[in-house]
């Protein structure tokens, strides 16, 4: 059986991240969605229950699709879950450079290779942190999130 890692912080998830673990999960025997908590991030937005949550409403038909949070390096949660590949998401250039800097050294660190999926292209201007001004300023976020996190995030934006 095998098994890759599309791991993250998704805060907020966006469609493109929604996608492209659809595409990923056609791939793979087994998918998971690794949420991680990123401390040099700081805190985010949403629990880590929220996003859970929030990506059982999205993707929780994919019988082969487990969603799983994790702290510390991904490449430790992916040996000590058997997990083969890691996933990642390339949108534009500058991702591609920070991108392979990652696998090689999650490559020399532990063997794990890592597979590239180019983001669809109406999802590759989008990031958490645009949709995160957009939301502190009241912007429609629908075209970019999910209705659930979009509700959320204005709840939150509002209270700050």
């Amino acid at each position: 059986m095998f098994k890759a890692i599309y791991s993250g912080s998704f805060d907020p998830p966006t469609w493109g991240h929604i996608r492209l673990i659809r595409r990923a999960a056609k791939l793979f025997d087994v998918l998971i969605v690794g949420i991680g908590e990123n401390l040099k991030k700081g805190k985010g937005f949403f629990t880590i229950q929220e996003k859970i949550d929030g990506f059982q409403k999205e993707i929780g038909d994919l019988p082969n699709v487990e969603i799983m949070s994790f702290s510390g390096l991904v490449t430790n949660f992916a040996k000590e879950n058997g997990i083969d590949l890691l996933v990642r998401g390339l949108r534009f250039v500058g991702d591609m450079e920070y991108e392979m800097q990652m696998a090689r050294a999650n490559y020399k660190l532990t063997g794990i290779e890592t597979f590239f999926l180019m983001a669809d292209e109406d999802t590759s201007t989008i990031s958490s942190s645009l949709i995160r001004e957009l939301a502190a300023n009241g912007a429609p976020l629908g075209d970019y999130i999910p209705s659930h996190f979009e509700t959320l995030l204005h709840n939150k934006t509002q209270k700050e």
